[in-house]
């Protein structure tokens, strides 16, 4: 018994002894290993981004931007304007980029990212194909797998400079294992963390790991000047600062998140931070002095007032930001469980609630929990030893607001409720904060380190083969917007946007079916029901860019009289359209008049009859629709009286162009009525106008044979004859 109880003893007391730490000779090697391991699993976790396709705003800084498309020559164009302008050249190649930067409605406030764009320029003289997109019915240069290669890539390097940090202010011979310290555990998930999907698998999302590598390089070279004191050190800092800026506007948030993570780990004096600052406040100010000079030292007099770019459009001050706060839960939820995921948060996905939810009121009082820690941690430093917990944590939700700060919507409108990419740099202060649960806190609550090492390891290898599986399956849904739209519209149901998308992508890929008509069937419902669904969402029904996509799916569908009536409710709505409708109207009406003539239509003519009166309610000075109601009229209701009305209304219409088979028609409309003299003027008209058609001239023949004119009779009677010998 007492050999029994002596044992304990002795057992009790080894778990209370630390192990021993890492020595300062293992820590190099350590180190390469480590950088090993985060590139192996860098590329195990995002190797199958390597296979997708461009996806979502991929068109707007590649595919179909002018500037990219330039390669190397687009370069000064693409410093000298928005980020959107390119795109906006693009699809306006008859204006100036000047002209469009005068003109430009895309986002209030202006755009100014162009480095990551001059990244895509460069992929595009260097590795560019011709690519041909037959959804599209365009080519254009790329290389999708070379820019995901470079996302890849850089992230890498991106988390390789995030363990140097972490490394350098928590050093790893203050930990018995390496596996188990805080500069490896916050490394590590902030490497495998779905929530970065977004900023890695989308192209574009290049911005966010451009402007996060600049701003951690510039906290690099500010640690380094601390510690060393070298003047190129600061030069460095500033230049990292800068580039990053150029990449994205968020990097401005490290002029306050470099100090403070100076003062908490490095350096007391104020003075020596105050010096640090400088170079980076001075990378801040050219930065903001070249985006005045391309985007104006204000924000330019046009605010869009529209929901899907002003998600507050018609929420209440209070409600506003009771939202705001709502999301910055949804953030919480999402670093903690990343699941389900989806690029589209856009109205009304997200609802607009008020301060009486505790969606709203729990979230503020959390933030305001976690903003006076912050800074009571920042007060306190001076006085607690330099890796307290109050230290690490104050830290770690510095890392976490100030990044968050600036896509929050609290300050300023982002154009959309949330974004999964707005908290990639915000990540780091959450995985900082988790990695310090796993070192320092539960081996506090479990005293026996022969019993919490193990807990440790299990939950932390749970945890982070769940986050690798989460986001190797994610990745997969950014193959390309079909797969993307389709997938994302399950969790954004209530995305009037989301829907949009899934509808437009469902119908590209419905029309470049040929042989399987009930396969094409199947998917022009489903786009049809996306797209409705979306107009219904969207506050009014007044989306307009919806209502377009629906009135070409059911054209292309050969349902004409529902297309007509989109048509109308998108000019209703939408007055910016009445010159893109009035330029396919000829078209829409002569594909209608062939299909029924052919008996292809699904509509018959008296309901596309109603739905060319639905039109021209909105757009009286649609010739073209007119002249399809006369030709309805006549030909397949045998109604001469208004098909004769039409065709004079139509004729009317100086904006209306009429061709010889306009003509022709009109006159057939007379003879059929026994009104041969004007049925014989507007023949010949048509004859006028279109000399090639020898039938025209038969017809003539045959109203002057009626009239008695045999002279007239025998002379278009030759003329037939004559053409047709030939």
């Amino acid at each position: 018994m007492a050999n029994i109880q002596s044992n304990k003893k002795n057992s009790k007391e080894n778990s209370k002894k630390e192990p021993p730490l890492i020595s300062a000779q293992k820590v190099n090697k350590i180190n390469r290993y480590i950088y090993l391991l985060i590139l192996v699993a860098g590329f195990i976790i995002y190797g199958n981004t390597l296979t997708n396709d461009y996806a979502v705003d991929d068109c707007m800084v590649i595919t179909n931007n002018a500037f990219t498309q330039k390669g190397v020559a687009g370069i000064a164009y693409i410093f000298m304007y928005d980020t959107f302008i390119g795109q906006e050249f693009s699809d306006n190649p008859d204006k100036t980029p000047q002209q469009l930067a005068e003109e430009s409605k895309i986002v209030a406030g202006g755009r100014y990212r162009p480095l990551s764009v001059v990244t895509f320029a460069l992929e595009i003289s260097l590795f560019g194909n011709k690519i041909t997109n037959p959804e599209l019915e365009k080519a254009y240069l790329g290389n999708p797998f070379v820019s995901h290669l470079i996302n890849l890539i850089l992230y890498v390097l991106t988390t390789c400079l995030l363990f140097k940090i972490l490394s350098t202010l928590f050093p790893l011979k203050n930990y018995p294992k390496w596996f188990l310290s805080l500069p490896f555990i916050a490394t590590f998930l902030f490497l495998c963390h779905p929530i970065h999907t977004e900023a890695i698998a989308n192209i574009k999302g290049r911005d966010e790991i451009m402007t996060l590598l600049g701003a951690l390089g510039a906290l690099w070279f500010s640690i380094q000047y601390c510690k060393k004191e070298k003047p190129y050190l600061l030069l460095l800092s500033g230049v990292c600062l800068f580039l990053g800026l150029l990449s994205k506007e968020n990097a401005i948030t490290f002029l306050a998140v470099i100090p403070i993570s100076l003062y908490l780990f490095l350096e007391k004096k104020l003075k020596k931070i105050f010096i640090t600052f400088i170079p980076l406040f001075a990378a801040t100010l050219v930065f903001l002095f070249i985006r005045g000079l391309v985007l104006g030292f204000s924000n330019p007099p046009y605010v869009t007032h529209e929901i899907l770019n002003d998600p507050f459009i018609y929420a209440s001050f209070s409600e506003k930001y009771a939202t705001v706060f709502y999301t910055l839960w949804l953030y919480f939820k999402l670093l903690f469980f990343s699941h389900p995921l989806t690029h589209d948060y856009y109205p009304v996905q997200i609802e607009i609630i008020n301060f009486a939810n505790p969606k709203a009121f729990i979230p503020l009082l959390i933030y305001l929990f976690l903003t006076v820690y912050a800074i009571y941690g920042v007060l306190k430093s001076s006085k607690v030893q330099k890796f307290s917990s109050s230290n690490i944590v104050s830290f770690s939700i510095w890392f976490f607001l100030l990044p968050l700060s600036v896509v929050s919507n609290l300050f300023f409108s982002v154009g959309t409720f949330m974004n999964e990419r707005f908290v990639f740099i915000s990540s780091i202060g959450f995985c900082i904060f988790l990695a310090w649960l796993f070192v320092v806190i539960i081996p506090k609550l479990i005293k026996n380190n022969n019993l919490s090492r193990p807990i440790i390891i299990t939950c932390l290898t749970a945890i982070l083969c769940l986050y690798a599986a989460k986001t190797i399956s994610r990745n997969r849904d950014w193959k390309n917007d079909y797969v993307l739209s389709t997938t994302d519209v399950k969790t954004s149901s209530n995305s009037a946007r989301c829907n949009r998308f899934a509808g437009q992508d469902i119908f590209l890929k419905a029309k470049l079916i040929k042989n399987d008509v009930t396969k094409q069937e199947k998917l022009f419902e489903q786009a049809i029901y996306y797209l409705k669904k979306s107009v219904e969402l969207y506050p009014g029904g007044k989306y307009s860019d919806a209502l377009l996509l629906l009135s070409n799916v059911y054209f292309t569908n050969n349902d004409f009289a529902n297309s007509l009536k989109y048509y109308a409710k998108c000019l209703s709505y939408d007055n910016h359209l009445h010159e893109a409708i009035h330029i396919v109207i000829p078209v829409v009406a002569n594909k209608i008049d062939v299909a029924l003539s052919q008996n292809e239509s699904k509509s018959s003519p008296q309901e596309i009859l109603d739905a060319c009166d639905e039109l021209l309610q909105v757009a009286p000075e649609l010739g073209d629709i007119i002249y399809l109601k006369a030709s309805i009229a006549g030909r397949y209701l045998r109604d001469l009286s208004h098909s004769i009305q039409w065709f004079e209304e139509a004729n009317a219409i100086e904006n209306f162009e009429k061709t010889g088979q306009f003509y022709k028609d009109m006159g057939t409309a007379y003879a059929l009525n026994k009104d041969y003299e004007t049925a014989l003027f507007y023949m010949l008209k048509s004859a006028d106008l279109d000399g090639s058609d020898f039938r025209i001239h038969a017809k003539i023949a045959a109203i002057y044979n009626l009239l008695g004119d045999s002279k007239n009779f025998k002379k278009h009677l030759a003329i037939v004859q004559e053409k047709e010998n030939k």
